[in-house]
């Protein structure tokens, strides 16, 4: 019998932890950013980026000139090329 204190309260587990960046991908995000791997495999990985840094720019670009909010799809691409979020 285990003991359990004087009030006999317990710890409560924690769930153990997802990767967030994994889980925190929409699936366009996930299909982007398969596509521009499959197209710069041949190119080397730092064109893959500067591809991937560009689409990512230019879709930032547009949801700014349609003045409206940019989706949260756009914004993980722009994170997982840039390793930051951009606002702008």
């Amino acid at each position: 019998m285990k003991r359990q204190g004087k009030n006999g309260a317990r710890r409560a587990r924690r769930p153990p932890r997802a990767n967030k960046r994994a889980a925190a991908r929409s699936p366009k995000t996930v299909a982007i950013v398969s596509l521009v791997e499959a197209i710069s495999a041949d190119c080397g990985a730092r064109n893959g980026v500067v591809l991937g840094e560009g689409i990512a720019r230019l879709l930032l670009d547009v949801y700014k000139q349609r003045r409206g909010p940019t989706p949260a799809w756009v914004t993980q691409l722009v994170t997982h090329y840039t390793g930051t979020a951009r606002k702008s």
